[in-house]
């Protein structure tokens, strides 16, 4: 597996992540200390603001909602860019919820500097 499935596969289980011990040193490993995550008109900052906003989603889509992210498909990485695509599916299988795109920059470790996601 080359780093950029490796990295997607592991940014789309961090959303699923029910424990949150397991959910910060995760957000730890795959972002910098100071990265930045956009969707829509959200702006996050940093581990702690980054911890939340994935804590905040896995507990309206996951816990709440009984939903799944999973890949949707390949991985490319262009230098220090990577893009995936992701969906969001009922935990007992039926219709997909949502699906979307994802853009990675990494920093010079490998680690996400900036991501971008797009919800269809």
């Amino acid at each position: 597996m080359s780093h950029a499935e490796d990295l997607a596969k592991r940014y789309i289980q961090v959303w699923n992540e029910a424990d949150p011990a397991a959910r910060r040193a995760e957000v730890a490993a795959l972002w910098i200390k100071n990265g930045t995550h956009y969707v829509r008109e959200r702006e996050v900052h940093g581990h702690a603001a980054l911890e939340t906003r994935v804590a905040t989603s896995h507990q309206t889509n996951v816990a709440e909602r009984n939903y799944r992210f999973e890949p949707n498909g390949g991985v490319e990485q262009l230098r220090d860019l990577v893009r995936f695509n992701w969906r969001m599916v009922p935990k007992g299988g039926g219709a997909v919820a949502a699906t979307g795109l994802i853009v990675c920059l990494l920093a010079d470790d490998g680690r996400i500097r900036i991501d971008y996601q797009f919800i269809d």
